[in-house]
């Protein structure tokens, strides 16, 4: 069960990652609209080959480290092999009959588990929607256009057609004097080059609501596509929150990257909860000499699966085991393999339909 947790886990993580890739690259081509497609592919591509070959290493290594055994054993393709196989396992479980006693300590702790799982879904329904909504809102809402309240301030940057030397070199022109513009810095754009610069843009507290403009200029230099500016002045916050193309934002005031960063902490946090829970349910299981099954490979008389009891609980190969359902219900008998310190590799009928949860336990 270990195993399996560990590599959802790494998964998850995986996932969150390229999401959280796929964002700054969508952020990063949102800035310049002429060249959208340009930048986001350089961006996206330069950041996810990597992932996958570091995800790809990772988990093969996973795998390799932690199947061990089933690398070890391989269920014969002889028929008569298996036949022999079948025939010990049917002879063994005829005094199957009793249910599984669970340890009752388990059913508290599998309660919360559940409820931590049921919440983890929605907390990940929340971080594809606010991840969606937030790039709509960023595609949708053109770069230039700045949506503000009297008194407040915000960072800017555009692009330059020509170099120059540094912020001296540039002006503005503003529709309204209630507009001031700080250039602060010169740099150059990261993948596709030119200049740009960086400011930041402020309106006073006296600035009546309406539309304006605020014109970029190189001075001593007649611009044929000077950067413009489109400053909308809102009244009140209710207005400034349905001036936003994005959901979240319109119906609960909060910015969607916000709602996004929040749920992959706390899918990390419930993921990491049931771990704790899924640990203390594995001690308990395995000191009753209980252990659920995690690892399935079928064949066509048998079928080979893994579970959490070792050479630590006197386990060897040939032993017979208990098979039950994840419910505690009887429903066929394991032949151990091959064994490790905590996991062992045992086969079952294959019409016992085995599946990941299920429990093996010691015969009492």
């Amino acid at each position: 069960m270990q195993v399996n947790q560990r590599n959802i886990v790494i998964l998850v993580i995986f996932n969150l990652i390229i999401l959280l890739e796929l964002c700054f690259s969508l952020a990063q081509a949102s800035k310049d609209p002429e060249n959208v497609v340009i930048i986001f592919l350089k961006y996206f591509l330069f950041l996810i080959i990597p992932t996958f070959i570091i995800g790809r290493f990772v988990v093969k290594r996973l795998i390799t480290q932690d199947e061990p055994i089933s690398q070890e054993i391989k269920i014969p393709p002889f028929k008569e092999e298996q036949k022999i196989w079948y025939s010990q396992l049917t002879e063994k479980e005829e005094s199957l009959k009793e249910p599984l006693q669970i340890p009752i300590t388990i059913k508290g702790i599998a309660k919360k588990k559940v409820f931590l799982e049921r919440l983890s879904i929605l907390f990940f329904v929340m971080l594809i929607v606010s991840f969606f909504d937030g790039c709509v809102n960023k595609l949708l809402h053109p770069p230039n256009l700045l949506n503000l309240l009297p008194g407040q301030s915000v960072k800017v940057n555009a692009p330059l057609e020509k170099k120059v030397s540094g912020v001296h070199e540039l002006t503005y022109i503003s529709t309204s004097e209630d507009i001031k513009l700080e250039f602060q810095e010169i740099y150059s754009g990261f993948w596709l080059g030119g200049t740009e610069w960086r400011g930041i843009l402020s309106v006073t507290p006296n600035i009546k609501p309406g539309q304006y403009q605020v014109t970029i200029q190189i001075k001593e230099f007649e611009s044929k596509r000077p950067f413009v500016f489109i400053v909308r002045i809102h009244e009140s916050i209710e207005h400034l929150k349905k001036s936003s193309m994005s959901l979240i934002k319109k119906t609960i005031g909060v910015s969607p990257w916000i709602v996004f960063i929040t749920s992959a902490f706390l899918i990390t946090l419930t993921i990491l909860s049931i771990l704790k829970f899924s640990n203390k349910i594995e001690a308990i299981m395995r000191a009753d000499g209980q252990a659920e099954v995690f690892y399935i490979k079928k064949g066509e008389f048998v079928t080979e699966i893994g579970f959490g009891l070792g050479s630590k609980n006197n386990l060897k190969p040939g032993d017979i085991l208990n098979l039950y359902t994840d419910k505690g219900q009887p429903i066929g008998t394991v032949l151990v393999q091959r064994t490790a310190e905590e996991y062992s590799i045992g086969i079952v009928k294959t019409e016992s339909n085995v599946k990941p949860g299920f429990i093996v336990a010691l015969k009492k």
